[in-house]
């Protein structure tokens, strides 16, 4: 895997690195799009085309029971519309918006600083996302390329990452698999379950001994993302590129 889960501490760091790459104008867009990634588990490409009110492109459904994502039928195989799940914190997270502001895009990101003819387009705004978590100091890999030490960042992908490790300790594969949009369950067996043993077993012993599983979790959240409870707190505001394969875009 090229990257992992980062921390809620690593993601908050990323916040307040925010006014530092795009500058102050535009620092409550970006961080409200970061805390939409954060929460939502969304692709960086899914999170640019997710909108309010469009029928023809993703978009939020609050009219039913619970609130979900709708893919109109023309962007689906099967030719019809279908209803996807969302993770209650990324709702609350959207219902912060008054309904007179639900009009177009979801996230709507003001230009960075210093950027004339800047476009939202997902390969330009990942870059912007990746200068974020190197700002922050946000190391996700060190490898060696010819000899040299290499360093990746903190990019979109790995808060999406970040989500899934999350729900993997609170849900069955089946239902991760479908929160995260996963076309075959092997995807979600091989990137998201069981690949923390030790916090595993920390739930496991906290289960048995009926001590509060929110601080085992925290006591060995060195490495790996966190069971986070949603913030009721206002959040301000409305990589190199990098090239995903085809298996890593699926995550």
């Amino acid at each position: 895997m090229k990257g992992r889960p980062i921390t809620m501490e690593e993601y908050e760091r990323m916040l307040m690195a925010v006014p530092k790459v795009v500058g102050e104008e535009a620092t409550s867009s970006w961080q409200y799009y970061l805390e939409g990634l954060w929460w939502s588990g969304l692709r960086l490409a899914e999170s640019l085309d997710l909108y309010w009110d469009r029928q023809d492109k993703l978009s939020v459904d609050l009219t039913g029971r619970r609130p979900m994502l709708r893919i109109p039928a023309e962007l689906e195989k099967g030719n019809q519309n279908r209803l996807l799940a969302m993770a209650p914190e990324f709702a609350k997270f959207l219902l912060r918006t008054p309904p007179e502001d639900r009009k177009g895009r979801v996230f709507k990101l003001k230009a960075p600083v210093r950027q004339p003819g800047w476009a939202m387009r997902s390969d330009t705004i990942g870059k912007r996302v990746c200068d974020i978590g190197r700002k922050a100091a946000v190391k996700v890999e060190e490898t060696t390329r010819k000899g040299k030490p290499h360093i990746k960042f903190a990019s979109a992908h790995d808060l999406r990452r970040s989500f899934g490790e999350r729900w993997a300790l609170r849900v069955m594969p089946q239902v991760l698999m479908e929160l995260m949009r996963h076309e075959s369950i092997d995807t979600t067996m091989q990137f998201y379950v069981g690949r923390n043993a030790e916090r595993t077993a920390d739930a496991l012993w906290a289960a048995v001994e009926e001590k509060p599983l929110r601080a085992i979790l925290r006591a060995t959240d060195q490495n790996e993302g966190t069971v986070e409870e949603p913030r009721n707190e206002k959040t301000p505001g409305n990589p190199e590129v990098i090239k995903y394969t085809r298996q890593e875009s699926n995550l």
